[in-house]
């Protein structure tokens, strides 16, 4: 195991479990000491990509997870600009008939 596996892996041979803050760069996203995530389906150093949706940098969302958290594998995280639109009626796209 390299120094760098190390910092990431908490687990020797446990390439499903990852310390967090060790594969996150986006000063967007703050993630405590020892916040250790879990994904036996996808690369879990994928986290942000896989895992954080709708964060766009123009509306400066933050994401601020704790130290000693155990994030499992499936668990999302959404921001509030989820690709639709705030000014309509609603965000289903059902069809409004007339009354006739």
């Amino acid at each position: 195991m390299t120094i760098l596996e190390k910092t990431i892996y908490p687990r020797t041979g446990d390439y499903q479990t990852i310390y967090l803050n060790a594969v996150i760069d986006n000063p967007a996203i703050t993630i405590g000491d020892y916040t250790i995530y879990n994904d036996f389906v996808h690369d879990p150093t994928q986290f942000e990509k896989n895992n954080v949706l709708y964060h766009y940098p123009i509306n400066q969302d933050r994401l601020v997870i704790g130290k000693f958290c155990s994030i499992a594998c499936g668990a999302k995280f959404l921001f509030n600009s989820a690709n639709h639109s705030l000014g309509s009626l609603s965000t289903y796209t059902f069809h409004i008939s007339p009354v006739l």
